[in-house]
Formats: structure tokens, C-alpha cells, sequence
């Protein structure tokens, strides 16, 4: 009986690591891991609920594992690599050198392995390239889904340590929303040479103050919950919704952008606060 239990615990482990080997490899939706893990088996014994449990175990063990759209990110394991400042130095002048003097089809190979540096390395710094550019905005969308804040690289050498917000694109252009000084900025791509992701957390409210607001019309119909949020009532045109932990500015600016089609119910001061904020806006417009 001893052997059989121990032979059951190593079988569940093996598939936790056969989970996590694919996880590695790319950015994969729960149809597609199904598929990827059951092609390695005999019969089929992966489904959405044992992934779901194999990927809880990894984060359990310490293993960032976040689902953006539907996608689940690898973005930090406790046991990777330590490089030091020479090294990442050359990496970025034999990108220098493959951007200047390699095909199109090597820059693709290039960044592909950039990528997979970037999982196990200790510092996420992705550099904007031409032909990298999504995976900038992957890394801007994992900080936000893990409420840390961001060092951004400028092409003119200067940085800036800001919380992210969200992505928004104008006249062709795409721009990076974030918090900076109490302010919110928008700061277009093309100025930016690179990202880090960093340890420190965006500052959250006070456990227990949860902010409890009204989403109506087709914002109700079409949104998504964040991670920190929960539904409290929902119908036809109609959504009240419970957000507890983030920040504050963040997320005041984030329903500012809902304008008339949402409504926030309490707490009272969070109530008035943004009445009071939306009474200088109009006044800076002469209403």
C-alpha cells in the first residue's frame, strides 16, 4: 500500500512538471494546453479542471503563472537565472549587431530566444525593437495584471519608476498610460527603449474598504472583471460591482474613462471625492 501511494504521488508530479515544461514554451489558452499536454499521452487525461489544479500547484511552489486574455504567462521562477550586469550588457549588443547585420529570419530567431531569456532571467527588462514590440506590451499588461510598478527606459537615456494603467493607441500611434507623481501620463512607444517590471507593488487601499460601483448600458453588458473586483448584482443593463485592493488614483482614472455609464455608490468619501473631480474638470472647460 506504501509503494502504491508513493507511486501515485510521483505520477501527479510528473504531470505537474509535464504542465509547467509546457508553460515554459509559450503564452498558451487553456484549449490550447489541453491540446499541446494530451498530444504527450496515450490517452487523453488532461481537461480544464486538472490543468487549472497543476497550475495552482506551481504557483503554490512560488511560480508567477497570471492569465491575461485568456493566456497563461510564465513570468518569474524562484530557481532562475542570475545575470549579472556584464551579461545582460551583452545581450543587448548582440541584438545591436543581429538588428544591423542579420536577415529578418534571424531577428525572429533572436527574439524568440530573448523571450525565453526573459522567463528565467532575475531582471524583466524587455528592450522595443522594431520587430519586438509586442512583447513590450505583453510585459506593460503582466505589471498591470500583477499591480507592480514599472521602470520605463527612454531612448534619451532618462528613466521613470511609474505604476501602468493601460494601453491605448491614437492616430495610428500607441501609448503607455501610467502613474506618475500622482499624475496620469501618456507616453507614446516610440520614446521608450525598454521596460522592467519591479518588485515593488502598486500601493493598495486599506484591506476592508471596498469600492462599490454602478456600470450601466453596454459598459455592463461588455465588462470584464479585474482581478480585484467581484460581482455584487447584474442584469439586463445593469452591473454593480465590488472592487477591493487597487489603487486608488488607478482606478479612479480608470472610471473616469467610463464617464457617464458608471456610477460609484460608496463609500461616501470615495462618492464625493470624484464629484469633486469631475466638478474641476467641468470648470476647466468653462461648463
Amino acid at each position: 500500500m506504501v509503494y502504491s501511494n508513493a507511486v501515485k504521488k510521483n505520477l501527479s508530479s510528473m504531470q505537474v512538471l509535464k504542465t509547467l515544461e509546457v508553460l515554459v514554451q509559450g503564452n498558451y489558452t487553456m484549449s490550447e494546453l489541453i491540446v499541446k499536454l494530451n498530444k504527450q499521452e496515450p490517452e487523453p487525461v488532461f481537461n480544464n479542471s486538472v490543468i487549472s489544479k497543476y497550475i495552482n500547484t506551481c504557483r503554490y511552489c512560488g511560480i508567477d503563472i497570471p492569465k491575461i486574455q485568456n493566456r497563461y504567462f510564465v513570468t518569474n521562477l524562484p530557481f532562475g537565472l542570475n545575470l549579472n550586469t556584464e551579461e545582460k550588457d551583452l545581450l543587448t549588443d548582440i541584438q545591436r549587431s543581429i538588428r544591423e547585420n542579420m536577415s529578418s529570419g534571424s531577428n525572429r530567431v533572436f527574439d524568440k530566444f530573448l523571450e525565453k531569456i526573459n522567463k528565467f532571467a532575475n531582471k524583466q527588462i524587455v528592450r522595443i525593437e522594431k520587430n519586438s514590440s509586442k512583447y513590450f506590451q505583453e510585459a506593460f499588461e503582466l505589471a498591470i495584471e500583477k499591480q507592480r510598478k514599472v521602470k520605463l527606459l527612454f531612448k534619451a537615456k532618462a528613466e521613470m519608476e511609474c505604476s501602468p494603467i493601460n494601453i491605448s493607441s491614437h492616430k495610428g500611434k500607441t501609448y503607455f498610460n501610467v502613474l506618475f507623481k500622482n499624475k496620469e501620463r501618456m507616453i507614446a512607444e516610440e520614446r521608450l527603449a525598454g521596460i522592467e517590471i519591479l518588485l515593488e507593488r502598486i500601493r493598495e487601499m486599506p484591506a476592508g474598504q471596498p469600492v462599490i460601483y454602478r456600470l450601466k448600458g453596454d459598459l455592463a453588458d461588455r465588462y470584464t472583471l479585474k482581478e480585484s473586483e467581484t460581482i455584487l448584482t447584474k442584469n439586463s443593463n445593469e452591473l454593480v460591482v465590488s472592487n477591493n485592493g487597487e489603487n486608488r488614483e488607478i482606478l479612479f482614472s480608470r472610471l473616469l474613462r467610463y464617464d457617464s455609464s458608471c456610477e460609484i455608490l460608496e463609500p461616501k468619501e470615495y462618492r464625493e471625492e470624484m464629484k469633486q473631480i469631475i466638478s474641476a474638470m467641468l470648470k476647466n472647460y468653462g461648463v
